[in-house]
Order: C-alpha cells, then structure tokens, then sequence
C-alpha cells in the first residue's frame, strides 16, 4: 500500500510540472496525449489503494489511508479541471490564430485592389445586369469559407488523433500494470511452491529420521534386556 501512495504523489507531482508547461505555452498534441494518459493512470492507482485501504485491518492505517484517499481524489478533480480549462485555453487561441492568419491576406489583397481600381460612376453602379458574373468579394468570401471549414475539420481531426492517443496510452498502461501483477502473482507462486518443496523434504527427514530412531530404541532395548539376562544368570 505504501508503494500506491508513493505512485500517486509521483504522479501528482508529474501532472502539475505538464500542466506548468501547458501554462507557458505549450499545447503539443504530445503534451495532452500524456497529461491524458497521466490522468487516466492517477484515477487507476488511486481505485487501487481506496480498495487496499478498505481491507486494512489495522483501524488507525484504515482511517489514515483513507484521509490519503480523499485528498488524492480532491487533486485529480483539480488536475483534471485545470487540464481542460488548459486545452479549451489552448483550442481557442489556435482558433484564433489561424482565423487571424487566414484573414489577414485576404483583407491586405482586398485592401489592395480597393485602392487600386478606378472609382465606379454611378451610371455604372446603378445600371448592374442581371447577367453579371459574380463580384471578386463573393469570391473570396466563398475562399475564406472554404478555408475556415478546411482548417476546423483539420483542427477536429487533430483531436480526434489526440484522444486516440491518449487512449492507446492508457491501454498500454493497463497492460504494463497487468504485466506487473502477473510477474508479481508468478513471483509468489514459485515461492509458496520452493516453500512447499522445501517442507517436503524436511518432512521426509524427519519421518526417515523417526523411523530411524525407532529401530535404534528397540535395538537398545533388546541389548538392555540381554545384558540383564546375562548379569542375573551368571552373576545373580
């Protein structure tokens, strides 16, 4: 049990020095993937050593591991909110960036052909057909909403692949930890087995040994009994 709370501080520590980083800047789609999957294996070590503490016998180690418990579980909801403020944060101000980004040549070109075309009259801007092809701000209207839908789809995809991640990392987690318990329960196994072999043969010894030692008892009788024989025959 004490090797679960010292996973759990580490852990703790571990989430809080990521999410220092996600608070300078960084918004890797790394950096969220393994706060992710840190996350995910806090919540698993913190089941694990609620479920230990309610089988501890000892009332004070019981009362004690679960006070640890609560607090474990108050800084994971912590952890957690701070993460997803983090990333919507993060989502947004890359949002904005690539609407500034994708804006702003638009704007500078409109801006440019703004100042450099002629000035309409007026005759021509009332006599508009209806037979006229589309106006150049249309266009790059259309442009522009081609491009924003282009880049939230490659935004979504990027946190589909991001949660994708994240969960292929708390599954090979999983793994590692069953590996772990297996090697563990294989360990214990081999030594209740090298135990029992080790009984047996002290068992054997000892019934051989038993046996032994009956037959010498008996011999000494026999040769007690004899000799009495032989000082009551000859000397008595």
């Amino acid at each position: 049990m004490n090797s679960l709370y010292t996973s759990g501080v580490r852990q703790t520590s571990s989430i809080q020095s990521d999410l220092e980083r996600m608070r300078g800047g960084d918004s890797s789609p790394a950096l969220l993937g393994q706060i992710s999957a840190s996350l995910a294996a806090m919540q698993r070590t913190v089941d694990d050593y609620d479920s230990m503490a309610k089988r501890e016998m000892i009332k004070a180690k019981q009362e004690k591991a679960l006070m640890r418990v609560q607090k474990f579980r108050q800084d994971y909801t912590e952890l957690r909110q701070q993460f997803e403020r983090l990333r919507a944060e993060a989502a947004q101000q890359k949002a904005t960036e690539e609407r500034a980004s994708l804006l702003a040549p638009n704007a500078t070109e409109a801006a440019r052909r703004r100042f450099a075309a002629p000035s309409a009259t007026p005759s021509e801007s009332i006599s508009e057909s209806p037979f006229r092809s589309a106006t150049p701000n249309s266009v790059y209207s259309a442009r522009e909403s081609h491009a924003l839908d282009e880049h939230s789809f490659i935004r979504e995809t990027d946190t589909r692949l991001d949660e994708f991640l994240a969960q292929g990392q708390a599954v090979l987690d999983n793994l590692v930890d069953q590996r772990n318990m297996l090697k563990g329960t294989q360990r214990r196994l081999l030594d209740a087995a090298n135990t029992l072999g080790l009984s047996r043969d002290v068992i054997g010894w000892i019934e051989r040994r038993s046996t032994q030692d009956m037959y010498i008892f008996f011999a000494g009788c026999v040769g007690t009994f004899g000799c009495f024989y032989l000082i009551w025959k000859y000397l008595g």
